[in-house]
C-alpha cells in the first residue's frame, strides 16, 4: 500500500519543518509549497492525500487557495487541515466556511494534530479498507470533528483573554434568566492605562480586575462575564428587589475602592462605572442605558428607572437619533432661508440658510431639537454637507447674498473644509457666499480656523461672525480673524426698546464695527419698535420674524 502523501503549505520554514517533525513516526510523504500559488499546482499535479496549510501568506491568502481548491473538480476531494496563528473564533468559522475539514491553533498540540491526520488520511482513502476499518474510520473522524466543534462553541462563548463567558453567552444566559438582575461594570479611562503602559500590562489589569470581582461576587448566585473592551457584567440570580441590588452594588464599589492592583510592578487604582437593571424584557439593553447614563451624570452607580428623568433624556436622545438617521437617508433634511434687509434700501439682499428637518406627514423641526445630539452622534457633518449643498443650489441664479453657518470645528474639519472648497470651485458667485462663525462656541485654534478664513476669501467669501454678544464678545476676535459681517445677538437686540443698557451695548459695536469697516446686522428684530430703533443706532442691516420668517422658498 502506498505511504500517504501530505501536501504542506506554509510560507514559513520552521512551521513546515514543525509539522513534518510532529509526524516523523507516521510514515507519510511530504510535499512543501513555500506560497499558495505554488501549493494549488502542486495540489493538481500531485493529488496529494491531504493538505495542512497556513491561512497568512503574501499573494494568495489561505482563505483564498481554500476556495480554489474546494472549486476545483481536480481537488476538492482533498481533505484540508488549517493549522494557522488566528486562533479567533471568527477565523475559524470562515475557514470551515471556505471549505476546510479541520482547523489548529499554533502553536499545535503534536497528539492533536496526528489524531487529525491521521483521521483524515484514513477516511478519505477509505477505497483502500475494508467495511470495518472504514467504520472506525468514520467514528475516529466524528470524534475528532466533534471535539473541534466543541472547542469552536467554547471559544464563541468565552473571552480569550479572561476565560470568562463573554458577551454572546451573556446574551443565552439572559433568556432564561428568572428573578435575576444584571450589573456592568466600566473601567473608566482603561485606554489611557494601555496607552502609558502598553497592551501587554493593559492585559494584566483586566485579568487582575476580571479575578477580583469572582473574588468579591462569589458562588452560585452570581455568574460573571467579559461583554467588551473594558466592560464587564454580573448576572445576579434571584435579585429583584432594588434595595438588595443597590446594597450590592454599594458594597462592590466600597470593596474595589480599597483595592489596588499590581501589574508588571504598576500599583493600579481602578475608576469605574457601574450601571444595573432589574428590567428583565430588556435585561442587557436597560443595564447599558443605566451605564451609559451613569458615565454621561457622572455618577458611580445608577440604576436603571425607566420613569426617572434621567433615562427619559437618554430616551430622548435615541428618539433624535433615529429622526436625523431618518431624514439624512430619506432626505428629509431640509433647508430654510431667512431674509436680512439692507436698512437703507429697505431692500432684501441677504438670506441666512437654516436646517429643519420635515417629517412626512409635514412636521418641521427647528435645529435646537436635533443639532447637539447630532455632533454627540457624529451626524452633524452629513447636516453640514446637506445644508452647503442645497444652499448653493437654491442661489445658483441669484443675485443675494447667502449665509451658511459653521463653528469653528466645522473649519478646522478636513472632511467639511474640502466639500466647501470643491463647491466653491464649481460654483459662479462665491462673492455672494458667507460663512457665519458662531462666535458663542469660541475659537481655540485660531491658526487653522484663519487658514480656513484666508483659504475662503481668495475665493471671494466673507466671513461674519454670529450671535456676537452672547458669548466673551472679546473684539481683538474680529481683528484676529478679519471678518466682514457682525451679526448682533439677538439678547440685545430683544428688548431694546425698554433696555437702555442693551442700546448702549449696540452702539458700542456698531461704531467699534464702522471705524473698522464691518459691516453690522441685528438679529431677532421682531416688532417694528425694535426695527426703528436699530436703524436709528445706524445697525446696517435687520433679520428677524419682523421682517420675515424662514421658507424653504427664496
Amino acid at each position: 500500500m502506498k505511504e500517504p502523501l501530505i501536501l504542506i503549505i506554509d510560507d514559513n520554514f520552521d512551521s513546515r519543518l514543525a509539522v513534518r517533525s510532529a509526524l516523523r513516526k507516521k510514515g507519510y510523504l511530504f510535499l512543501e509549497a513555500q506560497d499558495a500559488k505554488e501549493g494549488i499546482d502542486m495540489a493538481i499535479e500531485h493529488n496529494p492525500d491531504l493538505i495542512i496549510m497556513d491561512i497568512m501568506m503574501p499573494q494568495i491568502n489561505g482563505y483564498e487557495a481554500l476556495r480554489i481548491i474546494k472549486g476545483s473538480d481536480k481537488t476538492k476531494h482533498i481533505p484540508v487541515l488549517i493549522v494557522s496563528a488566528l486562533s479567533s473564533m471568527n477565523e475559524k468559522i470562515v475557514a470551515l466556511e471556505y471549505g476546510a475539514d479541520g482547523m489548529l491553533t499554533k502553536p499545535f498540540d503534536r497528539i492533536h494534530l496526528a489524531e487529525q491526520i491521521e483521521a483524515l488520511v484514513g477516511f478519505y482513502k477509505n477505497g483502500l479498507n475494508t467495511k470495518a476499518e472504514i467504520i472506525e474510520q468514520k467514528e475516529r473522524l466524528d470524534n475528532v470533528l466533534h471535539r473541534q466543534s466543541e472547542e469552536l462553541i467554547r471559544y464563541y462563548y468565552t473571552d480569550a483573554l479572561t476565560g470568562l463567558p463573554n458577551r454572546s453567552q451573556l446574551i443565552k444566559d439572559i433568556v432564561n434568566a428568572v428573578n435575576s438582575s444584571l450589573i456592568l461594570i466600566d473601567i473608566d479611562g482603561f485606554k489611557d492605562i494601555v496607552y502609558f503602559y502598553g497592551h501587554e500590562t493593559g492585559d494584566l489589569c483586566l485579568k487582575s480586575f476580571a479575578l477580583k470581582i469572582k473574588q468579591l461576587l462569589k458562588g452560585d448566585k452570581y455568574k460573571h462575564y467579559r461583554i467588551s473592551g473594558d466592560i464587564f457584567a454580573v448576572l445576579v440570580k434571584e435579585c429583584s428587589a432594588a434595595e438588595e441590588l443597590n446594597n450590592l452594588m454599594r458594597q462592590f464599589v466600597y470593596e474595589m475602592n480599597r483595592t489596588n492592583f499590581l501589574c508588571e510592578g504598576h500599583e493600579m487604582h481602578f475608576r469605574f462605572t457601574v450601571g444595573a437593571s432589574m428590567f428583565e424584557s430588556e435585561l442587557l439593553i436597560s443595564a447599558e442605558k443605566a451605564l451609559k447614563t451613569a458615565k454621561t451624570a457622572n455618577k458611580t452607580i445608577l440604576l436603571y428607572d425607566e420613569k426617572s428623568e434621567e433615562f427619559r433624556f437618554y430616551e430622548q436622545n435615541i428618539f433624535w437619533v433615529n429622526k436625523i438617521v431618518e431624514a439624512i437617508s430619506c432626505d428629509n433634511i431640509v433647508t430654510f432661508y431667512q431674509p436680512i434687509i439692507n436698512n437703507k434700501t429697505h431692500k432684501i439682499e441677504k438670506y441666512e440658510c437654516l436646517v429643519r428637518i420635515i417629517e412626512r406627514d409635514g412636521t418641521i423641526y427647528a435645529p435646537i431639537k436635533f443639532l447637539d445630539i447630532s455632533k454627540k452622534s457624529k451626524h452633524y457633518a452629513a447636516i453640514t454637507k446637506n445644508v452647503i449643498e442645497k444652499s448653493f443650489k437654491k442661489f445658483k441664479n441669484s443675485d443675494c447674498q447667502f449665509s451658511i453657518n459653521l463653528s469653528a470645528k466645522d473649519m478646522i474639519d478636513s472632511e467639511i473644509s474640502e466639500y466647501i472648497y470643491d463647491k466653491l470651485n464649481s460654483f459662479n458667485g462665491c462673492n455672494r457666499v458667507i460663512f457665519e462663525l458662531l462666535e458663542s462656541e469660541g475659537v481655540e485654534n485660531y491658526s487653522a480656523v484663519y487658514a480656513f478664513i484666508s483659504k475662503v476669501k481668495e475665493y471671494g467669501c466673507q466671513i461674519a461672525i454670529d450671535d456676537f454678544g452672547s458669548g466673551y464678545s472679546n473684539f481683538i476676535h474680529l481683528l484676529r480673524l478679519k471678518v466682514d459681517i457682525i451679526k448682533i445677538d439677538g439678547s440685545l437686540i430683544r428688548d431694546l426698546d425698554i433696555d437702555e443698557n442693551a442700546q448702549i451695548m449696540v452702539q458700542t459695536i456698531v461704531d467699534f464695527a464702522k471705524k473698522l469697516g464691518i459691516l453690522t446686522v441685528a438679529e431677532f428684530v421682531h416688532s417694528e419698535s425694535i426695527s426703528r430703533i436699530v436703524k436709528d443706532l445706524g445697525v446696517d442691516y435687520s433679520q428677524g420674524y419682523f421682517i420675515g420668517e424662514p421658507s424653504n422658498e427664496i
